[in-house]
């Protein structure tokens, strides 16, 4: 194959390997991919902590100086350079240097704020794929309820025409068959109504994926709905010391802590310098040249009246920074709480699937078979069979919903504790 075609070829696999990866199913993590990949805000994050990081560069600089050049003591009889003795053309150079360590404290103020920035982009990317793992569970959930239904439905078809079947035979009234005509239509009520949902979470999958990913069929990743937590709540805990949310109290704390050592700074004096060369023309009344003249000064301001200025800012600024700490443990608080009640709802769930997979859908299954065999034998009036297929119907959705509440539950642990 020549250059040409091999990088043709490659710019081909290239351009197609999104559209290849979702050809068989969107996959909750290709999902995650996907929307983190089109997140604005994530991106907007990452550049406010890039331009940050430029501003730590720019705080460590002295400010700029000051050139002056003019004429000094110039005579308005003749405004010539060389009459007067103290006539000069002076160049000056002034640079007033930073106030104590207050370059070092600016660069670390900026060097926090990057990092709050920072902070704020790792937790939207983590709100990001709780917000996605929900929409996609919502679509799973709605897709395989409609599905669930369906089959269901052929069963009570199957109701119906048993129904009509022993009426032809006269061992059966005709309520029954009415029966089981209304129960065929309330089940397609339910499925428009699903339909319905589905639409719906798609639309809300779509907010983040895109509206021609959203539209693809969803293909589960491996044993995703049997997933399991692998540490106990003392052990999440720790981990919660890691989260997005409470990093960027603690990136918080060090910009109040900054701000105080800025604010102790301004009790420090400012020293500047000036340096000024005194250019003169003309001769002395001996003959000989006039000498040039150069000048060198030293300032400084004394902040002397603190009360109302520096005492102020100071005492703000320690304010701020108790009240840093504060809301990093409120926050700890309120976070910890909430991966409590996550933990104990997913351990709950896990207790009621188990029940439901060893009793509630074996003996739905059986009764809904022993209510059918009793009513084809006339043991069993219609309207037991109706209300056994229907529990039958309610065990496998509650089932269903009971395993994607597991799935999301999961979900929200992650979010507090990060992907395990």
């Amino acid at each position: 194959m020549k250059p040409l075609n091999n990088l043709r070829f490659i710019f081909f696999v290239v351009l197609m390997q999104p559209m290849l990866a979702v050809a068989g199913g969107l996959t909750l993590s290709m999902a995650e991919r996907l929307a983190l990949d089109a997140d604005p805000l994530s991106k907007s994050f990452q550049q406010h902590a890039q331009a940050f990081d430029e501003h730590v560069i720019a705080s460590q600089q002295w400010p700029d100086p000051r050139i002056k050049l003019g004429v000094l003591s110039l005579p308005t009889d003749s405004y010539e350079l060389d009459q007067e003795p103290m006539t000069q053309i002076i160049l000056g150079y002034s640079q007033m240097l930073p106030r104590g360590n207050s370059l070092d404290h600016k660069a670390h103020l900026m060097y926090a704020r990057a990092g709050l920035k920072r902070a704020d982009e790792m937790l939207r990317q983590r709100e990001v794929r709780l917000q996605v793992r929900k929409a996609w569970l919502n679509v799973y959930l709605q897709e395989q309820s409609e599905n669930i239904i369906k089959k269901n439905r052929q069963l009570f078809r199957e109701q119906l025409d048993v129904s009509q079947s022993l009426y032809a035979a006269g061992r059966k009234q005709q309520q029954d068959v009415l029966q089981a005509e209304l129960e065929l239509s309330l089940l397609d009520d339910q499925l428009q109504q699903m339909s319905t949902k589905v639409k719906e979470a798609r639309v809300g999958l779509a907010q983040w994926v895109g509206a021609d990913q959203a539209g693809l069929p969803l293909k589960p990743d491996g044993n995703q709905f049997g997933l399991s937590i692998k540490h106990n709540l003392e052990q999440l805990n720790q981990q919660l010391e890691q989260h997005p949310g409470l990093l960027k109290k603690g990136a918080n704390i060090t910009v109040s802590e900054q701000q105080v050592a800025l604010a102790k700074q301004k009790y420090k004096p400012q020293w500047g310098f000036d340096l000024t060369y005194g250019k003169r023309d003309g001769l002395n009344m001996d003959g000989s040249d006039r000498a040039d003249f150069f000048s060198a000064m030293v300032s400084l301001d004394l902040p002397v009246f603190t009360g109302q200025s520096q005492d102020r800012e100071l005492s703000a600024t320690k304010k701020q920074l108790q009240a840093s700490h504060y809301e990093q443990q409120d926050l700890y608080l309120q976070l910890k709480a909430k991966l409590g009640q996550a933990y104990a709802r997913s351990e709950k769930l896990a207790t009621r699937l188990y029940l439901y997979d060893h009793k509630v859908l074996p003996q739905a299954r059986q009764n809904a078979r022993a209510a059918l065999n009793g009513y084809q034998s006339g043991v069993v009036n219609f309207f037991a069979l109706t209300g056994a297929r229907s529990a039958e119907l309610k065990a496998q959705l509650q089932r269903l919903k009971l395993s994607v509440e597991k799935a999301m539950s999961h979900a929200s642990i992650r979010f507090f504790v990060g992907d395990e």
